[in-house]
């Protein structure tokens, strides 16, 4: 069997190093030959030295291509053409903020095959930011760690009593089977190039088709958190923009979308008032539950999420951050 070992990357240099260096040290999947398969989505290559010293220090083949058309989907795409052209079997991606955890791919292949799975994924645990949090970047941390927690316990369950073939699978954590994709067709929609959601979509299409999909629950990968993403604001516009695409992709009607929208904006004030209680944390939460309020209003009126707009690329690039609120 051959695995790619795919992942984009955009202004991200050293942490694109440090996924590299995870995978340098992750243990193989015995009787699969593995191939690194990357793309870098910009005007021009500008990580040829870090793939060098990744090539030297791994026996697997390992190719980088440019993608100069901005936007995940694009990219993402130009990896799954990589992968196809390669004569893979199965295809993996993590985004280029992570680490993968020593027995990740073992565990995820094992996964695969064990089920035959189409489509599967794993989970991620978030990890603290390297610079000193602010007691605000502090109550978003346990937020966002607490959520992740409650959401890959959820995931484990239904693994174990066989409902996982409902869930969603990201691309943060996830593996394709190429002869499911060859017979369906599917690829990553370069339409949401500036609202994200690609990997949602075509979990989605995946699930249409009657695919295989399931959840690898011992497979993980860690997400070293940068401050710029532990403020409030950010904390809101993720949710605005996710609950914006959820809208859109799980095609929910108006009124369905409006009704959750007032769900979510009676939790956000239950939140504000239990601040005296629960402090920032509790701020945090009420934060988030307005933002999905927010977003799931804007998705049922016709709007669209922005999140990977060129004016978002503070937050998505690789940069100094100052923490706080």
């Amino acid at each position: 069997m051959r695995v790619a070992v795919g992942a984009i990357t955009r202004r991200r240099p050293q942490m694109f190093a440090d996924l590299l260096a995870s995978f340098a040290g992750m243990r193989r999947p015995e009787g699969c030959e593995v191939i690194f398969l990357f793309a870098e989505n910009d005007d021009a290559l500008s990580v040829g030295p870090q793939v060098g010293g990744f090539r030297q220090s791994v026996p697997e083949e390992v190719r980088l291509e440019l993608e100069p058309r901005a936007g995940i989907p694009h990219a993402r795409n130009r990896v799954l053409d990589m992968a196809l052209a390669a004569g893979a079997d199965l295809l993996t991606f993590v985004d280029d903020d992570e680490v993968v955890t020593c027995d990740w791919l073992v565990e995820l292949v094992a996964g695969m095959e064990r089920r035959r799975l189409d489509l599967g994924g794993g989970p991620v645990r978030l990890t603290a930011a390297s610079e000193t949090m602010s007691a605000w970047n502090a109550a978003v941390f346990r937020h966002l760690t607490h959520r992740a927690r409650r959401r890959n316990g959820d995931r484990a369950k239904a693994a174990a009593s066989g409902r996982d073939h409902l869930i969603n699978i990201y691309t943060n954590n996830w593996a394709l089977r190429l002869s499911a994709q060859r017979r369906l067709g599917l690829r990553f929609d370069e339409r949401l190039e500036v609202s994200g959601g690609s990997d949602t979509r075509f979990s989605l299409e995946m699930k249409r088709a009657s695919a295989r999909i399931g959840w690898i629950p011992d497979a993980w990968v860690e997400e070293p958190t940068p401050l710029k993403r532990l403020t409030l604001r950010y904390h809101f516009t993720r949710a605005r923009d996710q609950s914006t695409n959820a809208v859109r992709l799980s095609r929910k009607g108006p009124l369905r979308a409006l009704w959750h929208a007032v769900a979510r904006g009676v939790d956000a004030l239950l939140f504000l008032l239990a601040t005296p209680v629960g402090g920032r944390f509790a701020v945090a939460r009420a934060v988030h539950k307005l933002g999905a309020a927010t977003g799931a209003l804007r998705g049922a009126v016709g709007g669209r999420s922005r999140h990977y707009a060129p004016a978002a690329a503070e937050f998505h690039a690789e940069a100094e951050s100052t923490a706080g609120r």
